[in-house]
């Protein structure tokens, strides 16, 4: 008898639960969303150590609150929001600032490749004669070859181009020894070195319209295949030493794909697969016959005369009218920092303006030496080396962002010194391992204990935290602020000072920041004098300080001044308070 089948039914079906469709967000939310994305964004770049951009971001996210309907004034969470960002956005600045996150901008130029661009080069007879007999004695490593083309681009250099060589001419004896070595050991011809020649003239801070930087022009992503990093300490894209290994192992991979160096030039310069399309489309694997076909970009079809000109004028200066320059500078020292140092104190140390350290590290996007390279390598003057290392021993490791030193003049004390700075005598002879009687010599260094600010300040320069900052809301009434300096300047220049508070268009609701930017004046760091409010809107002037003010607030009788009236149209202006011990 055959088995029952047995049909087994599907148990009865329950109904799922659905998922509540959550309700659309109102504007303010949406507003809110809209400032919180900008804020993050802000965040990340500043991270990355982006800080224009980040600053960008940041303005975008408080004028979004301020521009907003119904606006701060009408709605708590806008208001709620306002004050947030507002106490987050300037605690990130005064952080940045207060711990060098900010370094003097570099001198940034644009790239000589891209003045070139647009440029015809007619060819001068006469030039295009005295070429064709010099480039049979010009010894070379790659294949020099002389056309119409190149004679054009020689003509336009001993003419309107001129400047741009004698630039060159200087400035290739700073890197020669180096790039020789690197292309030495790579296995690459020499002359590769007048590639840098024609990307940057040799300026480490030359930068191109697509944001590509140093001697070699790198952009950022091909920089990060190549080892190269960029954070909020370092661009090592303007390295000269590790973007000079970089270009020559790009160079080698770019020579082994195509086989010809002067089609390797061209893909570094507009991309492999840009000059591989060309290749492809014209059937030609040289340089020449695609640029006549017009297959490269524009700036691609000059980059190999302009290299080739500038390589046949520099093995021959004299002979194209150029004057030599035989100087061999000695090679700049090295030393290991393996916590974080300020410049501006490295340059006291070893008795050089502090222009001439960045000339020489500027891969340094900050003040300060890297927190996060215990092996980092900084680069001195010539002999000054030994004279950092013995100095810098007297600093403790701890106090390098923050102590500085004196210069003794004839007269001066270890009291006058110490009442100079608002010191204790005391403060600075232990620190300088003498008694306060001690007699100084005039021109010797002393070392000035300065306070280095809250412990949690510095820990910040290694976990890159935000710091929340105080904030008093000016009522009415309070007609005038009173400034003070946490600490004199060095130079004495920081007094306290009083000024009514700002006031605005009726437009303009008034966000007060307080900034710090000192000022340079042959290494020594001085006050400006005057503030300035910021409003939001179209009105964007700010408060620009020396030192980190403390900010006191009066209320003069009567109650009703100039402030009293217009507080009730504006609303209220936020003031930062900064403790004593914050100042940097």
């Amino acid at each position: 008898m055959a088995p029952a089948v047995v049909t087994q039914l599907p148990p009865p079906t329950s109904a799922k639960p659905v998922a509540p469709i959550p309700a659309p967000k109102g504007p303010v939310e949406q507003i809110i969303d809209q400032a919180e994305t900008l804020y993050a964004a802000g965040m990340k770049d500043y991270n990355d150590g982006d800080l224009d951009k980040a600053r960008g971001e940041f303005d975008q996210a408080v004028a979004l609150l301020l521009q907003s309907e119904p606006g701060i004034n009408s709605d708590t969470r806008l208001a709620a929001e306002f004050d947030r960002l507002v106490e987050n956005i300037y605690g990130v600045e005064v952080a940045a600032a207060e711990h060098g996150d900010t370094l003097s901008a570099h001198k940034y130029e644009p790239t000589p490749i891209e003045s070139f661009a647009d440029l015809t080069f007619p060819v001068d007879p006469n030039v295009k004669a005295r070429v064709q007999e010099e480039i049979r004695s010009v010894h070379s490593d790659l294949p020099l070859v002389t056309n119409d083309l190149v004679d054009g681009v020689i003509t336009y250099f001993q003419g309107r181009g001129r400047g741009f060589i004698d630039k060159v001419l200087k400035r290739k004896v700073l890197y020669q020894k180096m790039i020789s070595e690197e292309m030495e050991k790579q296995g690459l011809p020499q002359d590769l070195i007048y590639l840098a020649a024609g990307e940057s003239g040799f300026n480490p801070f030359a930068i191109s319209r697509k944001r590509c930087v140093g001697i070699w022009q790198f952009g950022l992503a091909t920089g990060e295949i190549y080892g190269l990093r960029k954070n909020r300490w370092v661009d090592e894209r303007e390295d000269p030493v590790k973007s000079t290994q970089a270009a020559a192992r790009t160079l080698k991979d770019l020579y082994q794909t195509f086989g010809d160096w002067y089609l390797a030039m061209a893909a570094y310069d507009s991309g492999p697969g840009t000059v591989q399309r060309a290749v492809e489309r014209t059937g030609y694997a040289d340089f020449w016959k695609p640029r006549e076909l017009r297959a490269l970009p524009g700036e691609t079809q000059n980059y190999v005369p302009i290299f080739i000109a500038i390589a046949i004028i520099a093995k021959d200066p004299k002979a194209y009218g150029f004057d030599p320059v035989v100087e061999d500078p000695p090679r700049p020292d090295r030393v290991t920092v393996s916590v974080p140092t300020d410049l501006r104190l490295v340059a006291e140390l070893i008795g050089h303006p502090v222009d001439d350290l960045i000339q020489l590290n500027p891969s340094l996007l900050r003040w300060t030496t890297p927190a996060n390279d215990p092996k980092f390598v900084l680069y001195l003057p010539p002999g000054a080396g030994q004279t950092y290392e013995k100095a810098i021993a007297s600093i403790p490791p701890e106090k390098r962002i923050w102590w500085r030193t004196h210069t003794v003049e004839s007269g001066e004390t270890v009291t006058s010194v110490a009442s100079k700075y608002h010191l204790s005598a005391g403060a600075v002879a232990a620190a300088n391992q003498l008694d306060r009687g001690s007699e100084l010599e005039q021109g010797s260094r002393l070392v000035l204990p300065l306070p280095s600010g809250s412990e949690e300040s510095l820990v910040r320069v290694h976990e890159r935290g935000v710091r929340r900052l105080q904030y008093y809301k000016v009522r009415p009434g309070d007609t005038e602020v009173v400034k003070t300096c946490a600490r004199k300047d060095p130079a004495g220049l920081c007094l306290g000072w009083s000024e009514p508070l700002p006031t605005a268009p009726r437009a303009c609701r008034p966000v007060a920041r307080w900034q710090f930017r000192p000022k340079e004046t042959g290494g020594k760091t001085q006050v400006h004098g005057a503030c300035h409010a910021r409003f939001a809107d179209n009105c964007q002037t700010f408060f620009e300080c020396g030192r980190t003010p403390l900010i006191e607030v009066r209320k003069p009788q009567p109650p009703h001044g100039a402030l009293g009236r217009r507080s009730a149209e504006l609303g209220s202006l936020l003031m930062p308070i900064f403790p004593p011990h914050h100042a940097p």
